[in-house]
C-alpha cells in the first residue's frame, strides 16, 4: 500500500496519490517527422473533466471504458506524435497501454505491449517479474472462467511455475519487497484510502483534473477488481519462493571495501544539507564546534540562533529558525509509535516478521477514512524527522575524524501540498546561497545532499490547489519559481570551488536528467550524483539512473543512527550518497588539501565497473584510500 523506501530519499515532488501500475503502447507508429522529447518538461501537459467520486467509478463498468477509450487514444497520439526519447518514460506508455488492453479483455494486444516493455526496461530484476501476473491470469482464464470458485488455485498454479523457473536469488529482493507491500494491503485498505486521502484532492481540484488521474483510475480498478480477489493466492507463492532462499548467507561486496581510520588524522567537516540532525547523537564526536554546549539554550554567538554553532536551519517557508532538527511536537501524537512504524515497514520489506511489523500490520488494518490521512501523514513526517540523522551516521562511520555540522532544509509532510509563491521561490533561492556561505565560513570540505526536485514538483503543488491559471499557464508559473531557486543553487555550488557535494539521484526508477531533477542533473566540477545497488552491487530496483550518476553506492538496507540514538536500516540513495560523502572525508582526513577535482579522481581510479552493468562505477573506498597513501 506504502512503500517507505521512496520516502528515504526526500524529494519535494512527493505524489500524493497511490500509483499501483502505470503503463501504455502503440500499434499504427507509421515512419514520419516526430517532435523529439528530450527532458519531462517537454511532454504535453492535458487534463480530463471529471466529476462524482472516485469510488464509484472505480467499479462503473460504463465510466471504466469510457476512459480506457481516451487514455488509450492520447496514449497511441503521443507516441505516434513524439520521439520520446527515455526509457523510463516510454517503459510507462507500453505498461498504461499494457494495462488497458488487459482490463479491456483484449487479450491479445497483451504480448504485444508486454514485448515493448520488456525491451525497454533495462534492470533484470525488474524485467524478468514483469507482467507474470497478466499473462497467468489470461491463461488461467482461458482454461476456466475467473467467476468460478476453482480460478484461484488455477492462477495460482500457474503464477507460481512461470515465477518457479527465474533466479529467484536475482529476484528476491524484489519479491520481498512486493510481498510486504502486498501484506499490508487489502481492498478496504485501498477503498479507504480512496475515501480519505483521494477524494478530498480531487474535490479541491475542480471539474477538471490532470490527465494522470485518468490512468490512476484505471490503475486502482486494476487492483482491486484483478489483484485483491488473488492476493492471498500471491502471497503463497510468495511465501513458497522465498522460503528455501531466505536462510541462504546474502553476497556483501561492501565488507572488503570499507575502511575504518586511526585516531591522529586531520579533522574534517562534513556538511548534512537535509532534514535536520539530532546532533545530541554526534555530540560526543563534536565537542570542537564549541567549548559551552549549544544545546545549553544559551545564544553562544549573539545572532539569536542557539544552534548556530551545530549548523543552520530554516522552516518549510524558508525563514532562518533555530533548531537543527525538526522539531516533532505537534506533527505527531506518539513518537516513539510512529517510529515503531516506520521500522516495521523496513522490516516488512526486508521479510522479517518483527513485533513492530505486527503492530504496523493492526495499526493499518484498523484506519478508515478519518483516520487513513492523519496517519500516512505521521509515517511522512517520520521519513523526514529521521532522515538527515540517518545520512549523518553513514558519513560520519568509521572516520574518528570527522565532525558533522547541518544545514537543514524543511518541507511539509501533508498530503495536500504547501501552495508555492514567487516570493517563497526567492526566499529559497536566498538559502541556498546563505547556506553555501555558511558551510565556507565555518571550513566544510564536503557535503551531502540527499535530496532532490524539479519544475513538475510546483507544477502538482499549483494544481492541487486549482490555481494558477490554465494547465499552460500553471507549467510556466512552476517553470519560474523553479528557474529562480535552479540558478541560485547552481551558482551558489560553483562559487564554492573548494567544496566537494554529493547529491542522491533519486528513488524513481527513472533518469535524472530526463527528469529535470535538482541538484541531481548538475554538470559542476565539485559536484558528483550517485545511484544506488545493493549488497552485491547490483542495481535497486528503485534507483534512478542517467547521465548524472556518476557513481554507485550501497543503498539497500544500510543502518544507522535515528533520532534518540537507536539505530535502523533505511534503503534509498539516500543512503548511497553520504557512502561516497565518507570517502570523501576519509580521504580529506588523510590529506586535508585534497581539492574536489583530485577527490573524484581518486574515487574514479579505486572504483571498480559492475558485472551487471560495465558502465556503472561501484566505489571501493579501500582502493581510492591506497591511491592517496
Amino acid at each position: 500500500m506504502f512503500n517507505l523506501t521512496e520516502f528515504f530519499t526526500l524529494n519535494k515532488n512527493q505524489k500524493p496519490l497511490m500509483v499501483f501500475l502505470m503503463i501504455l503502447i502503440p500499434g499504427y507508429l507509421m515512419a514520419q517527422e516526430k517532435t523529439p522529447i528530450t527532458s519531462a518538461d517537454q511532454l504535453p501537459v492535458r487534463t480530463i473533466s471529471w466529476d462524482g467520486e472516485m469510488l464509484e467509478h472505480v467499479y462503473n463498468d460504463e465510466y471504466l471504458s469510457e476512459m480506457r477509450r481516451l487514455m488509450r487514444q492520447r496514449l497511441l497520439s503521443d507516441l505516434a506524435e513524439y520521439d520520446i526519447q527515455d526509457n523510463s518514460t516510454l517503459t510507462g506508455y507500453y505498461q498504461n497501454l499494457l494495462l488497458i488492453s488487459f482490463t479491456e479483455g483484449n487479450y491479445q494486444e497483451v504480448p504485444y505491449y508486454l514485448e515493448q516493455v520488456r525491451q525497454l526496461i533495462e534492470k533484470e530484476s525488474e524485467r524478468l517479474l514483469t507482467g507474470n501476473f497478466v499473462t497467468s491470469y489470461i491463461e488461467a482464464s482461458r482454461k476456466i472462467s475467473p467467476e468460478s470458485d476453482a480460478f484461484p488455485e488455477a492462477f495460482q498454479d500457474i503464477y507460481l511455475q512461470k515465477l518457479s523457473v527465474l533466479p529467484i536469488q536475482d529476484i528476491r529482493e524484489d519479491l520481498e519487497a512486493i510481498r510486504g507491500n502486498l501484506q499490508l494491503s487489502s481492498q478496504e485498505l485501498i477503498e479507504t484510502a480512496i475515501q480519505g486521502q483521494i477524494q478530498p484532492m480531487l474535490d479541491a481540484m475542480g471539474a477538471e483534473v490532470p490527465e494522470s488521474i485518468g490512468m490512476n483510475l484505471i490503475s486502482i480498478s486494476f487492483t482491486l477488481r484483478y489483484r485483491m480477489p488473488l492476493r492471498d493466492q500471491l502471497l503463497e507463492v510468495y511465501d513458497q519462493l522465498l522460503s528455501g532462499i531466505e536462510a541462504e548467507e546474502t553476497i556483501n561486496i561492501w565488507e572488503d571495501r570499507e575502511v575504518v581510520l586511526e585516531e591522529g588524522l586531520s579533522e574534517v567537516i562534513i556538511g548534512i544539507w537535509d532534514s535536520g540532525v539530532d546532533m545530541n547523537v554526534f555530540a560526543a564526536d563534536n565537542r570542537w564546534i564549541n567549548q559551552a554546549d549549544p544545546l545549553d539554550g544559551e545564544d553562544n554567538d549573539g545572532n539569536g540562533f542557539i544552534d548556530d554553532y551545530y549548523g543552520i536551519a530554516y522552516n518549510k517557508e524558508g525563514i532562518r529558525t533555530t533548531s537543527v532538527l525538526l522539531p516533532a511536537e505537534g506533527a505527531v501524537s506518539d513518537l516513539a509509535r510512529v517510529q515503531r512504524l516506520a521500522k516495521g515497514s523496513m522490516d516488512l520489506q526486508a521479510a522479517i516478521n518483527s513485533e513492530e511489523a505486527i503492530e504496523l500490520r493492526m495499526a493499518v488494518s484498523e484506519l478508515d477514512p478519518e483516520s487513513y490521512t492523519p496517519f500516512m501523514e505521521e509515517i511522512s513526517f517520520y521519513s523526514m524527522y529521521s532522515h538527515g540523522t540517518h545520512v549523518a551516521g553513514i558519513s560520519q562511520a568509521g572516520n574518528p575524524a570527522a565532525k558533522i555540522m547541518a544545514a537543514r532544509l524543511s518541507w511539509s509532510h501533508r498530503v495536500q501540498p504547501d501552495l508555492p509563491t514567487l516570493e517563497q521561490a526567492h526566499r529559497t533561492a536566498q538559502l541556498y546561497r546563505d547556506v553555501v556561505a555558511y558551510f565556507q565560513a565555518h571550513k566544510v570540505k564536503v557535503v551531502n545532499m540527499s535530496w532532490r526536485y524539479n519544475a513538475a514538483s510546483y507544477e502538482a503543488a499549483l494544481t492541487a490547489h486549482n490555481t494558477g491559471g490554465t494547465p499552460e499557464e500553471r507549467k510556466a508559473l512552476a517553470n519560474q519559481m523553479f528557474e529562480i531557486e535552479k540558478t541560485a543553487l547552481y551558482q551558489a555550488i560553483a562559487s564554492a570551488q573548494e567544496i566537494l557535494f554529493v547529491a542522491g539521484s533519486g528513488n524513481e526508477n527513472n533518469d535524472a536528467d530526463f527528469a529535470g531533477y535538482i541538484p541531481a542533473g548538475f554538470d559542476l566540477p565539485n559536484l558528483i550524483t550517485i545511484g544506488a545497488v545493493d549488497s552485491e552491487g547490483k542495481k535497486t530496483s528503485f534507483t534512478t539512473e542517467g547521465q548524472s550518476v556518476d557513481f554507485y553506492a550501497n543503498g539497500y538496507e544500510v543502518e544507522s543512527f535515528v533520532p534518540g540514538g537507536d539505530r535502523m536500516k533505511f534503503s534509498g540513495t539516500s543512503m548511497a550518497s553520504p557512502q561516497v560523502a565518507n570517502l570523501a572525508a576519509k580521504l580529506l582526513a588523510i590529506d586535508p588539501d585534497l581539492s574536489p577535482e583530485t577527490m573524484i579522481s581518486l574515487i574514479r581510479r579505486g572504483a571498480t565497473a559492475s558485472e551487471e552493468d560495465p558502465n556503472i562505477l561501484l566505489i571501493h573506498p579501500k582502493a581510492s584510500l591506497d591511491l592517496l597513501k
